[in-house]
């Protein structure tokens, strides 16, 4: 399945090159695109400001979002603590975690258990190196964070190629096999702009491939009733 994105910056929608601030198109209002997105199975919704602030900024927008996809959303950005992914989990189906499970591993058991199958964990990579610090820290080892990660119970894993996110320059490939030893459902993110990309990561095993610019756009045809392909 296509899963739309929705970026928040300001309470706007956006789409960053490569995660950088000030680097971005402004691509919308956010809830018209979630209206425009109603028939997907699911919405992967980042708040950009609350992943630099450490907190989430854009609860209204989400919560809009939300309603208008019936709750069928997955949301990240600044949840680092319990409460906050608690607030999270109350307007959406699933709360998604960046690096806080590899800084902070007792607090993330405490969340997985508290949360079971509710949680997504989105794998920030590049040469092999979970990244970190706005994608400039490399934290550890894919291998070592897929380790830390098992037995959690999470929802899902994101595999995002950073290299080439926000790109479209075409998705690199990761081992699927690997990555499900964490979670059922795998989804990729980064540098999908056309319907040969979905196909090669179809092809490859993953679950659902997160897409935001190229959708927006209007390059992938192939994308039916539905968000398949």
């Amino acid at each position: 399945m296509v899963i739309p994105s929705i970026d928040l910056e300001g309470g706007r929608a956006v789409k960053r090159v490569r995660g950088r601030r000030g680097e971005y198109v402004f691509v919308g209002d956010p809830l018209e695109l979630a209206r425009r997105f109603s028939q997907a199975p699911l919405i992967h919704v980042v708040d950009l400001d609350g992943a630099e602030r450490g907190a989430p900024a854009n609860l209204d927008v989400v919560a809009a979002i939300s309603d208008a996809v019936g709750g069928r959303c997955q949301v990240g950005g600044g949840l680092r603590d319990p409460a906050s992914v608690s607030r999270a989990l109350d307007l959406c189906d699933y709360a998604v975690l960046g690096t806080l499970p590899f800084t902070e591993p007792r607090l993330f058991d405490e969340m997985a258990k508290s949360f079971p199958g509710r949680l997504v964990v989105s794998l920030d990579v590049s040469e092999g190196w979970v990244m970190g610090g706005g994608w400039t820290a490399r934290l550890l080892r894919l291998e070592d964070a897929l380790r830390l990660l098992e037995g959690r119970d999470l929802a899902a894993a994101i595999y995002t190629s950073i290299d080439v996110e926000g790109t479209g320059v075409g998705p690199l490939v990761a081992d699927v096999e690997a990555l499900r030893r964490v979670a059922k459902r795998i989804y990729y993110a980064g540098g999908v702009s056309s319907c040969a990309h979905l196909e090669l990561l179809k092809r490859a095993g993953f679950d659902g491939v997160i897409v935001g610019y190229a959708l927006y756009r209007g390059d992938l045809s192939c994308v039916g009733e539905g968000f398949t392909y």
